[in-house]
């Protein structure tokens, strides 16, 4: 077990520092990923980091509900795929669906593109633009259903031309971070402009060109 530690995000709720990130290195995961939030729970981790494109869902709010946990001791994010970018709130209903929780802590607009059902790229002219994206989005902060919201693999200049057009800012901008990857101008950025920035991958990612091929 590891004490706890939370930020505070820019509308004043808490997030745990610690988060489990429940991309398998692969869609799905079932059994593997249900097993691996069970233990992290078991350890001391309340913070579960999931998304609609990891195809997992249902299997990490399987074990979350299996935990015994109360709703209220736990930090949910989730995050938008790039297909429902033009239906916000269905795509929000199928991750709330998925999970079986009473509310998400943290709905992230997973990455700025826009993309087809068959998962293929949009035009720049074409909508919605993550702009047009995130305002649906601060519709559901009307719901009660979300805590709060943020983005994912943001740059400075998206950030930018965000920020000139919307109400809210976002609580978070989730990137991959590692000592290879230290982002240092998006998180001096972030930190003026009252953003958390989390880590994803912060150990770096494993590649087997990296890896000798004989002892």
């Amino acid at each position: 077990m590891f004490r706890e530690r939370v930020q505070i995000l820019n509308n004043g709720l808490k997030i745990p520092v610690l988060g489990v990130g429940c991309w398998m290195g692969y869609v799905g995961g079932e059994d593997e990923v249900t097993q691996m939030v069970q233990h992290a729970l078991e350890l001391g981790y309340r913070h579960i980091d999931t998304a609609f494109n990891y195809g997992n869902e249902k299997h990490v709010g399987e074990a979350i509900r299996n935990s015994g946990i109360p709703r209220k001791d736990l930090f949910i994010t989730t995050k938008l795929t790039g297909e429902d970018h033009g239906r916000v709130f269905q795509g929000f209903e199928l991750s709330l669906n998925n999970l079986d929780c009473e509310y998400i802590d943290l709905f992230l607009m997973h990455w700025p593109q826009s993309l087809t059902d068959e998962g293929r790229a949009l035009q720049p002219e074409q909508h919605p633009t993550f702009v047009d994206t995130w305002k649906e989005m601060e519709k559901l902060l009307q719901t009660g259903r979300v805590k709060s919201i943020g983005v994912s693999n943001f740059s400075i200049q998206n950030l930018e031309i965000l920020l000139s057009q919307v109400n809210f800012v976002p609580s978070v901008n989730q990137v991959e971070i590692h000592p290879l990857l230290p982002q240092s101008d998006l998180l001096a950025y972030c930190k003026s402009k009252s953003i958390v920035l989390t880590a994803y991958s912060p150990i770096g990612k494993h590649k087997d060109i990296l890896l000798p091929r004989s002892f």
